[in-house]
């Protein structure tokens, strides 16, 4: 007999979904527990009406998504089920689907080899175009487990994993079964989508970008969708690996395929892209790379060598290893800008950053698949020291002090050290930053953890790091470095917002900083392989310089006289603002972003039929929004003028008609400011403003760009022509469809 398997739906404005949902639910379900989330369409009558949906709840009738607690409404779901006897629960929204095939597979593998007390990850497919084409660029999703009373999902509103906080991460696996996405099948749906987001996230709490979801995909790009093979294992098998992570042979020797896109399309790529950067490293280099392709590996995995500098590393590298790719950089390169050039060229879909002073013992790449493939975007080991003097053995403990051998496998809490990465959330997160020595990866890591992921340390994967500082004074010289090289993302972090001396910031790492990390050393190495212990109480004193010239270093970086840097210490060093107002010709409004640091200020018009979502549902055109001659206006014009635009905006300043310069006469940034008297903000620096109006004299206004039909492509080019950064993976080609969630 089959298990008994619930399903979970919530649902809001899904009468256009739902019959596709509800006409596959019994090939995967024996009953539903739904949800109408407030819907003002004909959801909560189509769900009501089907057989299968044995319970229906719903939330109050509102007009948009402001108040979506995705968080709430899948707990209520959870414990509504625990009415109708489940063993396993599935959740799957109204716009999605799974194929007949899939569904057959799903229902035998329940029946047979599913495990109590595990999760299970599916394909989640975007389906573009038409129902029968796909988009080959899927993540993995985890939306089965097994039902045990008191189970609970996170607490996070939005963008969380709907599986059970009691079943620990150790338990999630991964299948070959897939769910087909509907939501974003068209243009108009990806723009529902996008703004859908909006709406319920408007402060990017959740998720910092979602320009992505409105990617347009060529017709190139699609694949037609085709049934599950019906020999195709349902777990990892399908991967080419068995339970242990070895190579799952078959008759013929070859492995039935092993990543992820297996079932999806043709194998093209290899699993891992191993990514060795090296710098004038003629003498290490060698021992490195016969590391990396020395490796035995279950699954196919590529090496990268990226050089800079003047040495013969590059040579090295082409005369003694012919089989790896060697990207041979023009001009001596930082760590970030040398593993920018290597991600662009990786094929694998994950990417390891092995270090040209790192060799890898036996084994350490085929550990470290076997962990991505538990589903961990980031993954990291343990460190053996290469470098045997007492001042090495210092740089040891201070570097590796969290990934000592001995330590047990632990999921992280926060951001980690030496780590590889699942390509696609890496590409989402951004590049590497390029201007600085050290903590490169820092930034990007943070990121990660920002946006949910987490990562997994496995002392099964091991490297050995011969680090540089074999005298007490290369220590000192190099935690200088390194220590410098977090002040400068420390002050990175603060370039935008301002007030980096504030009261955490100097009591974390001014006060106790250097008591804080002396602890978390010696925490470390109390956990550690016995055999360490002597080793650090000899460097203990050289442990305490590195310390201390690490701190130096970072406070050093931050307070460094530079342009700007008192408006990053004390005060707001850039604003975006808006300018509007009436006159003769109608509502104007300007975009002026001023950065006190560059001492820049630019400006652009926006279109006067911008169109701006009100929250009870109804569109104005910029004109309509803003009250005649010159009145407050009728709207949160700051607030509507940053959601149609999607940018941030520190203030809206409505000035008196006629201030606003006719299109193409210049702007006075000083007459501006008085003309818009109190409601400029209390704490922007008009000081600072009229020093900068001063300097530069009046600022030319860009004109408008084309509305168009794309607001992705309006907020593109306000932000070119207001000279913000690009979306986080534009410098690496191209955004991803969706967030992967591990």
């Amino acid at each position: 007999m089959s298990p008994r398997v619930v399903c979970l739906v919530p649902a809001r404005n899904a009468a256009a979904d739902l019959p596709r949902l509800l006409e596959a639910a019994p090939l995967v379900c024996d009953a539903i527990v739904a949800l109408d989330d407030g819907s003002t369409d004909g959801t909560g009558d189509l769900l009501a009406a089907h057989p299968l949906v044995v319970r229906l709840l719903t939330n109050p009738v509102r007009p948009d998504y402001r108040d979506w607690d995705d968080a709430g409404n899948r707990n209520r779901l959870l414990e509504a089920a625990a009415a109708f006897d489940p063993e396993w629960i599935l959740s799957l929204d109204a716009d999605e689907r799974i194929d007949p095939g899939d569904a057959a597979a799903l229902r035998a593998f329940l029946a047979t080899d599913a495990l109590p007390g595990c999760a299970y990850g599916f394909h989640h497919v975007p389906m573009r175009g038409d129902p029968d084409h796909y988009l080959p660029r899927f993540q993995w999703v985890y939306r089965l487990f097994s039902y045990a009373p008191g189970q609970r999902f996170p607490n996070r509103r939005l963008h969380f994993t709907p599986i059970p906080t009691a079943i620990p991460r150790a338990l999630w696996f991964r299948t070959t079964l897939r769910i087909q996405h509907f939501g974003s099948l068209t243009a108009d749906r990806r723009v529902a989508r996008f703004e859908k987001y909006l709406e319920a996230d408007p402060d990017r709490t959740y998720q910092s970008d979602y320009r992505h979801l409105l990617y347009h995909p060529a017709p190139s790009e699609l694949l037609r969708w085709h049934p599950r093979p019906p020999d195709l294992p349902v777990l990892d098998a399908a991967l080419g690996l068995d339970e242990d992570g070895q190579t799952d042979r078959r008759t013929d020797g070859q492995t039935d395929g092993n990543t992820q896109s297996s079932i999806l399309s043709p194998q093209s790529s290899p699993a891992l892209s191993a990514i060795v950067i090296a710098r004038d490293n003629e003498a290490t280099i060698a021992r490195t790379v016969a590391s990396v392709v020395g490796q035995e590996c279950p699954e196919p995995y590529e090496t990268i060598v990226v050089v800079s500098g003047t040495d013969r590393t590059a040579a090295v590298v082409r005369e003694r290893f012919p089989q790896v790719t060697l990207i041979d950089l023009p001009k001596p390169a930082l760590p970030g800008e040398a593993r920018n050039a290597g991600l662009r060229v990786a094929r694998g879909e994950f990417v390891s950053f092995p270090g040209s002073h790192v060799e890898l013992p036996q084994g350490s790449l085929a550990a470290r698949l076997r962990a991505h493939r538990r589903g961990y975007a980031m993954v990291t080991g343990v460190a053996e020291n290469g470098t045997r003097t007492r001042a090495g053995w210092a740089s040891y403990f201070l570097d590796h002090a969290w990934g000592l051998p001995g330590h047990v496998p632990s999921v992280l809490d926060g951001p980690p050290a030496h780590c590889s990465y699942a390509r696609e959330p890496l590409l989402a997160a951004g590049a590497f930053p390029e201007g600085v020595r050290t903590a490169e990866d820092t930034a990007v890591n943070r990121e990660l953890v920002r946006r949910g992921y987490v990562a997994l340390r496995d002392p099964a994967i091991r490297f050995v790091h011969n680090n540089p500082c074999r005298t007490p004074w290369r220590l000192v010289r190099h935690h200088v470095q390194r220590g410098r090289g977090w002040g400068r993302l420390l002050v990175e972090d603060h370039r935008t917002t301002g007030h980096l001396l504030n009261r955490e910031v100097v009591a974390t790492r001014l006060v106790h900083h250097l008591p804080a990390r002396w602890r978390q050393i010696a925490a470390g190495v109390g956990k550690a392989d016995p055999e360490l212990r002597p080793q650090y109480e000899r460097a203990r004193p050289l442990i305490a310089a590195g310390a201390v010239a690490s701190w130096l270093g970072m406070w050093y970086e931050v307070l460094r006289p530079t342009p700007g840097k008192w408006a990053i210490l004390r005060g707001r060093p850039v604003w975006t603002l808006v300018f509007a107002g009436r006159n003769d010709r109608g509502a104007r409004a300007v975009l002026v972003r001023l950065d006190l640091v560059a001492g820049e200020a630019r400006a652009v018009a926006l279109p006067p039929d911008l169109p701006l979502a009100l929250p009870d549902g109804r569109r104005v055109c910029l004109d309509a929004a803003l009250a005649a001659d010159g009145e407050a206006p009728r709207f949160d014009v700051r607030g509507l003028i940053g959601h149609a635009v999607d940018l941030d905006l520190d203030a809206a300043l409505i000035v008196a008609a006629g201030t606003l310069p006719p299109p193409g006469a210049p702007l006075s940034l000083a007459a501006l400011v008085a003309a818009a008297g109190t409601t400029m903000p209390g704490d922007v620096d008009t000081a600072g403003i009229a020093r900068l109006q001063r300097r530069f004299g009046a600022i030319g206004v860009r004109p408008a760009p084309p509305l168009g039909d794309d607001p992705a492509a309006l907020a593109a080019s306000l932000r070119t022509a207001l000279g913000l950064p690009a979306p986080a993976s534009a410098d690496l080609e191209r955004m991803l469809p969706d967030t992967w969630w591990p």
